[in-house]
């Protein structure tokens, strides 16, 4: 299975460059960049991520999160920068874990616009009509992480 993944983190400078251009403006309906200091390292981390829209809270799913580390720095809220659609925007990020019930309705408000992620998240096939089963729901808990982003006070 081809995970997305994959096939764009050797382009990340790229993308983030585009995203940062006026043509950014197109492909920033699905991809934002994000912008935070390292909990440990202190250094200034800049990176593309997809996302998702909900009222005024900005959410990333996840896919193979133990293959990546900057989630980790958001396991306690955590300043960071969004730009969206070349508007930047301090923002508090945190882990969403999935006892909570905005985690699973986030996965969910995914996999209904886009089903073919099931795909990415541990190969489930998901069904609009009835939802994640509960087998679904330990297979995504190990294959997802959920960083919500609102906006600083």
């Amino acid at each position: 299975m081809v995970m997305l993944n994959d096939l764009f983190v050797p382009f990340n400078r790229v993308i983030v460059a585009l995203l940062r251009s006026p043509a950014g403006s197109l492909a920033g309906r699905a991809l934002m960049v994000l912008e935070y200091t390292g909990r440990s390292s202190g250094r200034r981390i800049t990176t593309p991520v997809g996302y998702q829209r909900a009222s005024d809270i900005y959410v990333v799913l996840l896919t193979k999160p133990h293959s990546k580390n900057w989630w980790k720095n958001f396991r306690e809220p955590w300043p960071a920068q969004l730009s969206v659609r070349r508007n930047a925007m301090p923002v508090i990020g945190e882990l969403l874990p999935p006892d909570e019930p905005a985690f699973f309705d986030h996965v969910e408000t995914t996999l209904r616009r886009l089903p073919w992620m099931g795909s990415q998240v541990g190969g489930i096939k998901y069904n609009k009509a009835t939802g994640l089963t509960d087998a679904q729901r330990v297979v995504v808990t190990e294959h997802v992480a959920v960083v919500q982003f609102t906006p600083s006070p």
